[in-house]
């Protein structure tokens, strides 16, 4: 059996591409700002936030691919509704098994972009005639075209970016995030400044969706001894098992593809709502202050989210100790720098925002606020992905009835009352707090024999360790 472990390059790549995804969002923003009026600087954000829901059709395929093919790469002869089947794990790859579960999900996601596709060209195209009869239509609907080809793209080749996270290689994907993000920073740029607005931007984000597939299936053609062994399978693979992978599969898939759907609603979905309440013009500034909020998470994130393969093969292959020390490192390090990311934008890039874009108004306690919400809610989020490495998913009723009590209070909040944005944060945070903020941390600290607290002490000694011994070298 081969154990999938996480590299210092992973780490180090994960932390490039995040930066980089960050780097080019924080470059392109005084450029939006700039050259986008603030009708089309709300739109943008919309277009954003529904590119983002249609990527949920995806419906939690993503993650239990990659978790299957992790199993498949571990040795795993069988798959099972609950995942890996332990007792038919050996040592080697079952190329059959493993061509079969590729081959299923090229199938799915070429049947998913083509309903997303249809989706956004109709009822789509309907939501962005609502919220934008005032504007240009030209730019509008061309921009909102390209913006249709560009999720299409997205979906069908996230087949590629599943692969390779199931390969354990988090370098690779993220060195085509890096690729795809540095060409539409690029593109985007020049066209903005070129004059071509909207456009240019939406041009910007299609070519992103281009240069990072690309770059995924160079990435792929690297693991050579995978790719030969798979070519090395003479055997075809049938439609009948790609619907036996996809019943097994879908056992998990769609209730991850329901709380994806549910964590969508907490966050990104707000900006589709705040232009409803607030119109598009607040709806920009409100977004602008949600794309740093997220962007924070992500950054501190990136640390936990590298060691997710390693987790999924730890617990194929029964390593209880492994589990609780991916969990105590990644939590600690999530939160250290979460407080250093929430710092860093109020001290260093908020004050700059005013050159880019007189009289913007940046409500710091609003974003203080958001912070924590968003930093607690991605935190049973990451506790989340670590209980679904084990393959089970209790916490999907959970997400459903948070994310729907979140948006009646939400309408409550800013429509009825009256409190705008505060309303959207405050009525999201109190349907969190009220039960997944807790319940997952301490649910997967159980079944881990540990509580909370010590898990959080246990990787604050793991990281004073860690620097202990690396001034002690730096030192020799």
């Amino acid at each position: 059996m081969s154990s999938i472990v996480t590299r210092k390059t992973d780490v180090i790549w994960n932390y490039i591409g995040t930066i980089v995804s960050m780097a080019s969002g924080f470059i392109l923003l005084p450029l939006l700002m700039r050259f986008l009026s603030d009708e089309e600087l709300g739109l943008w954000y919309v277009y954003i936030a529904l590119s983002n829901f249609a990527m949920l059709f995806e419906f939690g395929f993503n993650p239990t691919f990659a978790r299957n093919i992790v199993y498949v790469v571990s040795g795993a002869r069988r798959l099972s509704v609950k995942g890996c089947d332990k007792e038919s794990v050996e040592d080697g790859i079952d190329w059959h098994l493993l061509n079969t579960v590729i081959k299923a999900s090229k199938v799915i996601y070429a049947i998913l972009a083509v309903v997303v596709l249809l989706l956004l060209s109709t009822a789509g195209s309907a939501y962005i005639f609502f919220v934008a009869s005032n504007m240009n239509p030209a730019d509008v609907w061309l921009s909102w075209a390209l913006f249709c080809v560009s999720i299409f793209l997205n979906l069908y080749f996230l087949w590629s970016i599943t692969v390779l996270r199931g390969y354990g290689d988090i370098a690779g994907e993220n060195k085509a995030v890096v690729i795809g993000r540095v060409g539409q920073l690029f593109i985007s740029g020049v066209l903005l400044v070129a004059g071509f607005g909207l456009v240019g931007a939406s041009i910007g984000f299609l070519m992103n969706a281009v240069l990072l597939r690309v770059s995924a299936l160079i990435m792929l053609r690297k693991h050579r001894e995978i790719e030969d062994g798979r070519r090395s399978d003479k055997l075809s693979v049938n439609f009948s098992s790609i619907q036996d992978i996809f019943s097994t599969i879908f056992h998990v898939a769609w209730r991850d593809g329901l709380v994806q759907l549910s964590l969508y609603a907490s966050t990104q979905a707000m900006s589709i709502l705040s232009s409803i309440f607030l119109g598009l013009s607040e709806t920009g500034t409100y977004s602008i202050l949600l794309q740093f909020a997220n962007a924070i998470y992500n950054f501190a994130s990136t640390y936990p989210k590298s060691f997710y393969p390693a987790m999924q093969s730890a617990y194929a292959e029964g390593e209880s100790g492994k589990q609780r020390k991916f969990v105590s490192t990644g939590i600690v390090g999530y939160w250290m720098l979460f407080m250093l990311g929430t710092a860093g934008v109020c001290v260093v890039i908020f004050p700059l925002l005013p050159l880019f874009k007189p009289g913007i108004d940046i409500d710091y306690a609003l974003f203080l606020v958001m912070c924590l919400y968003v930093g607690l809610l991605q935190q049973h989020s990451i506790f989340c992905n670590y209980i679904i490495s084990m393959n089970e998913i209790p916490y999907m009723w959970g997400y459903i009835i948070a994310s729907i009590i979140g948006c009646v209070l939400v309408c409550l909040f800013s429509g009825s009352f009256g409190l705008g944005a505060w309303g959207i944060i405050l009525g999201q945070a109190i349907s969190q707090l009220a039960y997944n903020n807790w319940k997952w941390p301490v649910y997967l600290c159980k079944k881990l024999g540990s509580s909370y607290r010590e898990i959080v002490v246990e990787g604050v000694q793991l990281w004073i360790a860690r620097f202990v011994s690396r001034f002690a070298r730096l030192r020799a």
